[in-house]
This record gives C-alpha cells, sequence and structure tokens, in this order.
C-alpha cells in the first residue's frame, strides 16, 4: 500500500512537471539570458506612454494589459514568477524523494513524509477533528485565568493571546539574546480592519465575524452565533489598544528593558509568572517590552474578560491555526475568508501546490540544502559579492559628499558601511532537524511537533552567544534582508534569478533590478531606524542633533510626499509607516545608478535597442518591481504592510533622481516632474 501511494504520488508529480515546463524554465541554454534579447522583454514596453507621464506604465504597460492574475493566486509578476519557478524545483526535489529509499531519521525523510500527511487527503478527512479532540476540551475546560494563559503559551498549539513572547537579539547588546514581549491577539491583518469606517472594511468586518460563526459552527460548538459575537468583539478590543504601524516602527521606543518583578508591577493584570513557565522561559529573569504603554490595558482587558469568552476566543483560534490541515469543509472555509474574501483570491490553488508550499515552509532549510545543490550556480554567487562591493563602493563616495551631514557623523556612517557583511546565497552552517519526528500519517502532530521544534530552538538560544553564522531564512526565500543588530544584509539565492538577476543578462538590468534591491538593503542600516543601531550593531545614538534633525526634515518631505498618493478611493499610502522601505529604496535605485557607472570602469556602455546603459538601468528597476494585484491585496498592503504598492517603489523614487531626469530627458511639463527644489535627496 505504501509503495502504491508513493507511485500514484510520483505519477502526479511528473504531470506537475510537464505541465509547468519545469526544463524549459529552470535549465536555459548556457551564454542565453532567461529572457529575450538582453534580458528584458520589448513586448513589457507601453510604447504610448511617456516616460516622463509614468514610467512605470511606460516600463511595464505592455505587460499588465496582456497579463491576468491567475485565480489561485492574488497577483501576479516578478515575485510570483520566482516563486513559481521554485516551486517547480521544490516539485523535482519531491518527485525525487517521492519514490527514492531514504534512510529514518533522515531530512530527506521527513520532507517525504511530511508531504505524505498532508496530500493522505482521505485519512484527513476520515480522522475530522480527532487530532484535535484533546486540545478541543482542554480550551472548554479552562476554568481561570491561568488555565487560559497557560494556553495560550502553549508553543505546540499556535493560539493567540493580547501577548506574544519570542526570543530575538537584544538591540542594546548584540551578541546575546533576549527574551521580547509585544502586544497581539488578531485575527485580522491590522488593528485598521476593526476600525476604518468605510463601506469595503465594513464588508470584511462582517466576512470575519461570519467567518468565526461558521468554523465554530463546523466544530460542533454549542452557541456558536453568540460566541462568535463575543470574539469579534474581544479582538475589536484588543485592536484598539494595539499601537498604530508607525509607532511600533521606532526602534528606540520598542526598546524597553523589564525584570519579571517590574513586568507584573507594570502589566498586573496578565499572570506573567504562569505565561512564562508554560512557554518553556521560566528562567526568564527580564524581558524586553515592545508597546509598553499598552500593556496595561491589555493586562486588564484580559482580567476583566470572562474565562468563557477566553474559551471562545482559544477555541475559533485553535481551529483557525490548522485550518489549512484539517479535513476538507474546515479547510474551504479558511479559504473562503483568508483567501477570498480578505485577499481576492478567486480559487484555491491545487493541493499538489499547497504541499509544496508546507513542506517549505516547515523545512525551509532542509529543502533548502537540496535546492542550492541542485539549482543554484556559484558564478551568481561570484558576480553578486563582486556587485555588492559596487554599491558599497557607491554608497561610501555619497556619504563622503552628503551636504547635510557632519564630518564627524560621517566618520561614523563609512565605519559602520565598512562593518556590514553580505550573506549571499545560502549558509555555510545549516539547521539541525535532527530532533524533529516527522510521521507519514500524522499531519496534525507535525505540525505541532515543527512548532515546538522552532520553539526549543529559540529558547536554547538565550543560553547562548549569537551565532553570526546562522541564517534566520532559507536559501530559497524570494526576498532580501537587513538585520540592524547584525549589521547584515541577507540575498538568498532565491532571489538570485530572473527577472532580478540573470548571470547572462545586460549588466545595466542587474544592476537596475538585484542591484536597487542590495543598495536598499544596505540603505537599511541608515534609514530612519536602522541609523539608530551603529556599526556593531548596538542601538544607541551616534549622530549628533544637527545631522539628526537634517536626516529627519528629509524624511518628513518624504512622509508627505508619499501621503499625497491614493492607490485606492479614500484608501493613501501611510508615508509615515512606509518611510523606512521607502528611504531604502530612494537610497538603492541612486547608489545603484552609481555601482554601475563604477561598474564600468569608465567604459561606455552599448546602446540596445535604442536604450542607453543610464535607461536600461532604470527599465531594470521597473521590470523588478513588475507587479499586478487583487483589489483587496492592495488593500491589505495598504493597511498593514511596511511597503508601498510597487508601482510607487518606482515612480515615487525615480521622480526624486536627477540622474532618471537626465537619462529619459524629463521636462517641465510631464507628469511626474517634480522642480529639482522638491525633490528629496537624502543619499
Amino acid at each position: 500500500m505504501v509503495q502504491k501511494t508513493y507511485f500514484l504520488a510520483a505519477a502526479a508529480m511528473a504531470v506537475v512537471l510537464l505541465s509547468s515546463g519545469f526544463a524549459q524554465q529552470v535549465d536555459k541554454a548556457s551564454g542565453a539570458p532567461m529572457i529575450e534579447p538582453w534580458g528584458y522583454p520589448l513586448n513589457a514596453l507601453d510604447r504610448n506612454t511617456r516616460p516622463g507621464d509614468d514610467f512605470y506604465r511606460f516600463a511595464n504597460g505592455g505587460w499588465l494589459d496582456a497579463t491576468e492574475i491567475s485565480p489561485d493566486r492574488t497577483a501576479v509578476g516578478f515575485s510570483i514568477t520566482m516563486r513559481e519557478r521554485n516551486e517547480d524545483r521544490i516539485a523535482a526535489i519531491l518527485f525525487e524523494l517521492a519514490t527514492a529509499p531514504v534512510a529514518r531519521g533522515s531530512e530527506a525523510q521527513k520532507i517525504r513524509d511530511l508531504r505524505s500527511s498532508f496530500m493522505d487527503v482521505g485519512r484527513i478527512d476520515k480522522l475530522g477533528l480527532k487530532p484535535l479532540r484533546k486540545d478541543l476540551a482542554r480550551m472548554a475546560a479552562l476554568k481561570n485565568h491561568h488555565q487560559v494563559a497557560r494556553a495560550m503559551a502553549d508553543p505546540a498549539l499556535g493560539l493567540k493571546g493580547p501577548f506574544t513572547v519570542y526570543v530575538g537579539i537584544d538591540s542594546k547588546n548584540p551578541t546575546r539574546y533576549a527574551a521580547w514581549a509585544g502586544h497581539d491577539g488578531l485575527g485580522l491583518p491590522d488593528k485598521s480592519y476593526y476600525q476604518r469606517d468605510d463601506e469595503r472594511l465594513a464588508s470584511v468586518q462582517k466576512a470575519y465575524r461570519t467567518h468565526i460563526d461558521n468554523i465554530l459552527t463546523l466544530a460542533s460548538v454549542d452557541g456558536a452565533s453568540k460566541k462568535a459575537d463575543a470574539v469579534f468583539d474581544l479582538e475589536k478590543a484588543i485592536a484598539g489598544l494595539h499601537w498604530e504601524r508607525a509607532d511600533r516602527r521606532e526602534a528606540d521606543r520598542v526598546y524597553n528593558l523589564m525584570d519579571r518583578a517590574s513586568l507584573a508591577d507594570h502589566a498586573p493584570g496578565f499572570p506573567w509568572d504562569t505565561y512564562l513557565d508554560a512557554a518553556g522561559l521560566g528562567d526568564v529573569e527580564a524581558l524586553i517590552v515592545r508597546e509598553k504603554d499598552a500593556f496595561p490595558a491589555l493586562a486588564t482587558l484580559f482580567a476583566e474578560t470572562p474565562v468563557e469568552t477566553w474559551n471562545a476566543y482559544l477555541t475559533f483560534h485553535l481551529l483557525s491555526a490548522h485550518g489549512r490541515y484539517l479535513p476538507k469543509y474546515f479547510e474551504q472555509e479558511y479559504f473562503a475568508f483568508y483567501g477570498a474574501a480578505l485577499s481576492g483570491q478567486k480559487k484555491q490553488r491545487t493541493r499538489e501546490k499547497r504541499a509544496i508550499a508546507l513542506v517549505n515552509e516547515q523545512l525551509d532549510q532542509a529543502v533548502g540544502k537540496i535546492y542550492i545543490e541542485r539549482f543554484f550556480s556559484e558564478e551568481s554567487k561570484h558576480q553578486l559579492t563582486v556587485l555588492f562591493e559596487h554599491v558599497r563602493a557607491a554608497l561610501k563616495t555619497r556619504i563622503e559628499n552628503l551636504a547635510w551631514m557632519t564630518p564627524d557623523t560621517k566618520i561614523a556612517a563609512l565605519g559602520k558601511l565598512e562593518k556590514m557583511t553580505a550573506k549571499i546565497a545560502y549558509p555555510e552552517k545549516w539547521r539541525d532537524y535532527s530532533k524533529l519526528k516527522i510521521k507519514a500519517k500524522d499531519l496534525i502532530g507535525n505540525i505541532k511537533r515543527v512548532r515546538v521544534d522552532n520553539a526549543l530552538r529559540d529558547i536554547g538560544r538565550l543560553s547562548k552567544p549569537v551565532d553570526k553564522a546562522e541564517w534566520f531564512t532559507s536559501p530559497q526565500t524570494v526576498n532580501a534582508y537587513y538585520s540592524p543588530s547584525r549589521n547584515e544584509v541577507f540575498i538568498p539565492a532565491g532571489y538570485l534569478q530572473s527577472p532580478l538577476f540573470d548571470a547572462h543578462a545586460d549588466a545595466a538590468l542587474n544592476y537596475g533590478a538585484i542591484g536597487s534591491i542590495i543598495g536598499h538593503e544596505i540603505g537599511h542600516g541608515f534609514d530612519d531606524q536602522g541609523s539608530k543601531y551603529d556599526g556593531d550593531g548596538v542601538l544607541g545614538a551616534w549622530w549628533t542633533q544637527k545631522d539628526r534633525a537634517a536626516f529627519n526634515a528629509l524624511g518628513d518631505r518624504l512622509a508627505d510626499q508619499f501621503s499625497q498618493y491614493e492607490p485606492l478611493p479614500g484608501v493613501h499610502v501611510n508615508g509615515r509607516a512606509t518611510l523606512g522601505e521607502n528611504i531604502g529604496d530612494l537610497a538603492g535605485v541612486i547608489v545603484a545608478y552609481h555601482a554601475y557607472l563604477l561598474s564600468l570602469d569608465g567604459a561606455e556602455p552599448p546602446i540596445l535597442d535604442g536604450f542607453t546603459g543610464q535607461q536600461r538601468l532604470f527599465l531594470g528597476r521597473a521590470q523588478g518591481r513588475r507587479f499586478k494585484q487583487t483589489e483587496e491585496a492592495l488593500r491589505r498592503r495598504l493597511l498593514s504592510a511596511p511597503h508601498s504598492p510597487m508601482d510607487l517603489r518606482v515612480n515615487g523614487m525615480v521622480r526624486n533622481i536627477d540622474e532618471w531626469y537626465e537619462a529619459f530627458d524629463i521636462q517641465p511639463g510631464d507628469a511626474m516632474y517634480l522642480a529639482p527644489e522638491d525633490r528629496v535627496r537624502i543619499w
């Protein structure tokens, strides 16, 4: 029976690979760019739009008009293309492991059996809620607030509560880890979803309240409708006490070191000792409290909310945390809200594709190790290392020539830049999964054991110094990061693929796309929050008051500029909440431009299909942000994400860059034209 199951799985996987054109996507003839003729699809252009009127449209209009969002997606674009290519690659790995002999306890066995447990739909449907029966009974039997707090902290259950505690680097002593505490507890993406009084969000709130009711009803919870009202009202009350997104970005405001006794005095309505003991943090003597002045009111709300309401709240969130792993009727309800109503996704992705996502999510570095062996070229890593150094050198020159920064702060900034390190492509030291048990016939148990393994790994960090060799992401991740406490840039291999990077494409495109992203991540070390950390990753003041005032004035101008954009009727960009990412984008594009010129070493770049090297760099930036999403997904981004919409991550930046005006001969009268004195020049 086992062999037959794997054979059928392998056959199904083969269909996925053939239908997706795996070989054509992954293996392009050596020496040729994946996108012809030189890395940019010329049919993506809109020649009827002037670059100075809408540069994003000029660069991407042909693609925007010709491209539809797949019904099983909420968006289409550069990152989706890369993720789907990765899906094909991971599908190939799973296809091989489905039939290959693997050693018990090996990472290969864990990858194979996690996928198998998810794909065994017949068993999942037959079991129903049996895998959660004891946990549901526990929620129903809670008698006091100590028991409620203990359940919230249980790492196996994935529950929410008004507070969350996690392990992270101590911002003021980045050689060690510390326990952090923050506010939490919402099922919707942000407090604004509960508070904004507009028609679209009112419908989302109504759909969410109905979703809570449906989930409780499917679980045969008595009085489901009344309890759904109580759960929604409780979350709305929690949301009303949360900080605004812009305030939560302030690195110095969210660092409040408190010993346990002081925390208990500060927020006495919450049983902190009980909670920390249940979370495995009973030996922790102090915590770094993030939204400090929200804690007393949240603790009071916790204490004043009846246990019966917490029972309903935790029952719902227990079911929600496992919604993707339960029988079809739960899974469909989960998708109906979080996929369709909240994000505008019209069709659920196939089970096979969701299995790929699950394995990639839960065993990311185990999958990543094979991914790197099979699909990554060391030549790409070498090219990116060179490109990174060009970007660093370009930023160094720009810091040296800043008019608004004083000499002493320049010295400190240059020292920080010199100390900055880059982790490119993949880790030298891989995560150890040896203690994690994965069983082919226990999906819910697998998910719980992964959660516990992650929690134990985090708790274990508290007794050790920060390991600078460790990666906190997987190599196949389609994203890049900057860690202020480590003063490190992470550029995973998953980001080193077309259209962001192609070893055989025009260099100008690579500098415009991945180069501007590297510049963005380096720039985070000097944005409005990253600049509060020194070269050793220590949170503290190292700028003069004069420099900080000058920088803040420039940041205020950029925030005001972005707050004027209205991507959806009545919904503006939050210029203050997106300021760090916008500063990063602005730095990234201008630094990438000068890094490209540096890479030419005085040579004149060729003209390709009528475009100069400088023009192609800006086209590379536009191609690297090419994106289309549902209205619901865009609304979610505007209300809860730290980044501006993709078109503004191009247009909103280039209109502040003098070199773009020169490259495309932008003149007064063009729609995007900003007078020189109105352009924000930070770096």
